[in-house]
């Protein structure tokens, strides 16, 4: 139901002006392939396969490596994504250039039970001194 009144919206800003330049962004609580963002937004794997009006999913290459965003069960999922429209994938003006999942060293939980998913800032009532449970995912954007 997210995913369905995010794209509306995304859609009506759109209509009003098919220029436009939209950033669809945060915790999706989906990987990319997931029915939500694959289908109800219609986001694309490859910038080829977007059409005018379209999105393209900038985090699908990172999770298709097995790159994630936040580990769950000794799993890696990539929740945080970045979905542009099809305006900002074209050659002139304001443009997507790249993205990367911030990963750092400092960002992990260095060693017990959890050693190697990112530190969080706490657990439970127990406060751990960290950041959060997901890595930042970033987008480059060039003029």
């Amino acid at each position: 139901a997210a995913a369905a009144l995010t794209k509306h919206i995304a859609d009506s800003v759109l209509t009003a002006d098919p220029n436009s330049k939209v950033i669809i962004m945060g915790d999706l609580n989906d990987d990319p392939n997931n029915t939500s963002c694959k289908v109800v937004l219609g986001a694309k794997k490859d910038q080829k396969d977007v059409k005018p009006g379209g999105y393209y999913n900038t985090m699908w290459n990172f999770f298709d490596k097995g790159i994630g965003s936040l580990a769950y069960q000794g799993s890696w999922n990539l929740f945080d994504q970045i979905v542009l429209s099809s305006a900002l994938l074209k050659k002139k003006g304001l443009k997507y250039d790249h993205n990367e999942v911030f990963i750092r060293e400092y960002l992990f939980q260095q060693d017990g039970k959890y050693k190697g998913s990112p530190l969080r800032t706490h657990g439970g009532k127990l406060w751990l001194n960290g950041y959060s449970d997901h890595l930042p995912t970033i987008i480059y954007l060039k003029k």
